[in-house]
């Protein structure tokens, strides 16, 4: 298989394990899993990976509609690795814009990502996830990785303190009328600070990111403030 591949007008190398994207065993890391229905549709959306070993990801399904029927429609995804704060706000927002898509052997991927791997589904459990929200229902998945590449003159490096709190207030803003609909008051008060932080720390794609949650969320529940 070629070692190389150019996306994008972006030059990426083949790896040989997860390892080489600091990817390491028992750890999770935020990524941008993009999938596709047996239509041909693209989906995007912000999935936490677990590494089981150098070579196989457990993810975790309940809430992510169209990620979770195309995985068990198909058992195909990509697991791509991204600092764009806003990948992460527009994909969990709503549909993420075809301009953010590149291909791999005809898989919709993230095309500007620092690197990526293909995966296919080995291994599927439903199970019941105490203090999760959806009825706690959902299924853990064990995928292994079949190809993993790395952008040529990128480090991979660990999400900074703004992504964390854009990351952090995606979760909440997903939970707010689900996990966390008897603490509504006391999450707002956390995720106006996680804004404060931003606002401090982070660069202008963070500091726009987080602004577009906090306004979603007073969007759709117009009592907040």
């Amino acid at each position: 298989m070629n070692q190389e591949l150019i996306i994008n007008n972006k030059h990426y190398k083949k790896a040989e394990n997860l390892e080489s994207l600091n990817m390491f065993k028992g750890q999770l890391y935020e990524t941008i899993v993009t999938t596709q229905s047996n239509d041909q549709v693209k989906n995007a959306a912000p999935i936490g990976v677990i590494c089981k070993d150098s070579n196989h990801v457990v993810i975790h399904l309940d809430n992510c509609v169209h990620t979770h029927l195309n995985i068990m429609e198909n058992g195909e995804l990509i697991v791509n690795i991204t600092k764009d704060p806003l990948i992460f706000t527009y994909s969990t927002l709503g549909e993420l814009e075809e301009e953010y898509f590149g291909e791999f052997n005809e898989f919709p991927m993230i095309k500007d990502s620092l690197g990526f791997f293909k995966a296919h589904v080995v291994k599927t459990i439903e199970k019941k996830r105490e203090n999760d929200y959806n009825n706690g229902i959902g299924n853990v998945v064990t995928c292994e990785v079949e190809d993993i590449y790395i952008s040529d003159n990128n480090e991979i490096v660990p999400l900074n303190r703004a992504m964390n709190a854009v990351i952090e207030s995606l979760v909440y803003y997903c939970r707010f009328d689900h996990k966390y609909k008897e603490k509504q008051d006391m999450i707002w008060t956390h995720m106006k600070e996680l804004n404060r932080v931003c606002q401090k720390v982070g660069n202008e794609s963070e500091k726009k990111s987080i602004k577009l949650i906090i306004d979603k969320l007073k969007e759709n529940h117009v009592y907040l403030e």
